[in-house]
């Protein structure tokens, strides 16, 4: 086990926090949708009167901060809120996330561009998802593409990998790189 991972019982009680929290935030949702449904009937039954209207105006304020406590509590539409994109983006949005991979995570993916086990390099995720103003509702596809260092690297900065004879160089470069090393 590395440093980096963390214990059972610790993965354990974070799953069981993010179950106690998307209960609390259901809750939350369904306690203000219930007051939203009370507030409503309340004005119906008593017209738009001063005196009923007050009271009304107290309950649907006190049912939408319910409502907005049980979105930010509940770690599902947590997640959501932070891949959100601009407010003005509506329909289908098409995003890409990308993170760095360590070589204590042991992966065992190949690169797409030279099919060497990766080690250590980069992961692209990308998503193709329906949105709200800028809220993601609903994901149609998710896909990842993994890149070794020297592939991730060359495309970051630009760099052909490949030679003009349409051969793959980048595993040569190294030695290249190490016999002007040598000559300095």
């Amino acid at each position: 086990m590395s440093a980096d991972s963390p214990s059972g019982i610790v993965s354990l009680a974070d799953t069981v926090s993010e179950l106690l929290y998307a209960v609390c935030g259901w809750l939350l949702i369904a306690v203000g949708l219930l007051a939203t449904v009370t507030g409503i009937a309340n004005l119906a039954d008593a017209g738009l009167v001063a005196s009923s209207l007050l009271p009304s105006l107290f309950v649907f304020g006190f049912a939408f901060l319910l409502i907005v406590f049980g979105v930010f509590v509940n770690p599902r539409f947590r997640r959501r809120l932070e891949r959100r994109h601009g407010l003005a983006q509506f329909g289908r949005v098409r995003s890409v996330d990308q993170r760095t991979v360590k070589p204590a995570e042991n992966c065992r993916e190949q690169c797409v561009s030279c099919q060497r086990r990766l080690e250590k390099g980069l992961v692209r995720r990308y998503r193709e998802e329906f949105a709200i103003a800028g809220v993601p509702l609903y994901t149609h596809s998710e896909g990842y593409n993994h890149y070794c260092l020297e592939c991730a690297s060359s495309e970051l900065l630009g760099e052909s990998t490949t030679d003009v004879d349409g051969s793959d160089d980048h595993h040569s470069r190294r030695s290249e790189d190490e016999r002007l090393f040598d000559r300095q």
